[in-house]
C-alpha cells in the first residue's frame, strides 16, 4: 500500500470510531444504552419498543405477550416478563367482574396466565345472563297474557254498558233502524257477526220482526285454583215494526249477570253460589243505572218499585228500562229498553 493510501485508511478508521463513540454517548444520555439495547437485533428491538410506546394499557400488554411469544430469549425478555408478571394480575382483577371485561382480557391476552379462569367465568356469566333473559322473556310473556285476560274480562261489562247507552239515545228511535246514528247502526248491522231477522209474534203488530245479534265473549277465571274458560253470550234483540222502526230492545244472555260477576272478580261463580249470583245482579243493576243516568237522567225519582224477578225499573222522560234476572233453568238475564222518539 502506498503512503497516501495508508493515511486515508487510518483517517476512515478514526472517523468510524468517533461516530460509534458519539452514538453510544447519545444512547447513554437518553437512558436507552443498556447492554440488551446494544446487543438486540432490529426485530427484537421493534417488538420490545411496542411494549413501551403503545397508547393503551391493552396495547402494551398485548405487545408484551406477543414479544415473549416471538422472542422468548430476546434481549428484553427478562424485562418484559417482569412487567407482564406485575401488570397482568392487576388488569385481570379489574376485568373479571363483567362479561365485557373478561372478553376484553381474553382479546388482549388470549394466552394469558388467567385465560382458563377467564374462559370458565365468562361462560358462567353468559349462562346466567341467558337464563336471566329467558326468565325476563317468560315474565314478559306472562304479563302480556295476564293483561290480555284482564282486557277480555273487562270487555264483558264494557260491552253491556255500550249497548245500553247506544239504545238509550233517542236518535235510535222513531225512524227505521237503517237510518239510526252511526254509533248504533255500525256495531249492530255492519260489525260481525251480522244480525239475523225473523218475523215477530203477531202481538207486536202485522209485519213486525225481531233482528237479533249474538256477541260471544270469551274470558278466563280461576276455578279451584286453576284457569277455567268462560263464555258470556250477549244477545241484542231489536223488535221492529213493519217500517223497521225499533219498538223495544232487549239486551241479555244466559246467566249474563253471573258472567258479569265472574268477569269482574276473575273467579268462578258456581250454580249454587248464592252470594256470587247476588253480586252479579248488583253489578248489572249498577251498570244499567249508570247508563240510564248518562243518556237519560240520574234523578232518583226515575226509580220505580221492582218486584222479582225484576231487579231494576227506571222510567223518566219517555225512556223505560227494566232489568230481569232469570229464575228458571235456561231463562236469560235481560235488560229491556223502550225510548220515546225525539219530537219532530
Amino acid at each position: 500500500m502506498s503512503g497516501r493510501g495508508a493515511v486515508a485508511s487510518r483517517r476512515r478508521l478514526a472517523t468510524s470510531a468517533r461516530n460509534f463513540s458519539f452514538a453510544a454517548l447519545v444512547a447513554v444520555l437518553s437512558g436507552c444504552a443498556s447492554k440488551p439495547a446494544l446487543l438486540a437485533g432490529y426485530d427484537d428491538y421493534a417488538a420490545y419498543r411496542a411494549t413501551r410506546v403503545s397508547r393503551t394499557l391493552e396495547g402494551r400488554l398485548s405487545a408484551a405477550s406477543a414479544y415473549l411469544e416471538r422472542h422468548p430469549r430476546g434481549a428484553f425478555a427478562g424485562e418484559v416478563r417482569a412487567y407482564l408478571a406485575r401488570a397482568e394480575p392487576i388488569y385481570y382483577a379489574a376485568k373479571r367482574r363483567t362479561a365485557a371485561g373478561l372478553t376484553a382480557y381474553l382479546a388482549t391476552l388470549p394466552r394469558g396466565a388467567f385465560r382458563d379462569e377467564a374462559t370458565h367465568r365468562l361462560r358462567e356469566l353468559v349462562r346466567e345472563r341467558s337464563a336471566g333473559d329467558v326468565l325476563s322473556r317468560a315474565a314478559q310473556a306472562t304479563e302480556a297474557q295476564l293483561a290480555t285476560q284482564r282486557a277480555d274480562r273487562a270487555r264483558v261489562g264494557e260491552e253491556v254498558t255500550a249497548w245500553l247507552r247506544r239504545f238509550l239515545g233517542r236518535g235510535a228511535w222513531g225512524r227505521p233502524l237503517a237510518e239510526a246514528p252511526a254509533e248504533v247502526i255500525v256495531p249492530f248491522s255492519l260489525a260481525l257477526p251480522p244480525p239475523r231477522c225473523a218475523p215477530a209474534d203477531e202481538r207486536a203488530g202485522p209485519g213486525a220482526a225481531v233482528c237479533a245479534k249474538r256477541i260471544p265473549l270469551w274470558f278466563v277465571v280461576t276455578a279451584e285454583g286453576e284457569s277455567a274458560p268462560r263464555q258470556a253470550e250477549i244477545e241484542v234483540a231489536v223488535l221492529e215494526d213493519a217500517a223497521g222502526r225499533p219498538i223495544e230492545v232487549a239486551i241479555g244472555g244466559p246467566a249474563l249477570f253471573t258472567r258479569l260477576e265472574e268477569a269482574r272478580s276473575a273467579r268462578e261463580v258456581a250454580p249454587d253460589d248464592a252470594m256470587g249470583r247476588i253480586g252479579g245482579i248488583a253489578l248489572a243493576v249498577e251498570l244499567a243505572r249508570s247508563a240510564f243516568a248518562a243518556r237519560v237522567s240520574g234523578d232518583p225519582s226515575c226509580g220505580r218499585q221492582a218486584v222479582a224477578p225484576v231487579v231494576l225499573h227506571l222510567e223518566c222522560e219517555g225512556a223505560r228500562l227494566v232489568a230481569r234476572a232469570g229464575i228458571e233453568a235456561g231463562e236469560d238475564d235481560v235488560v229491556t229498553l223502550t225510548v220515546a222518539p225525539p219530537a219532530r
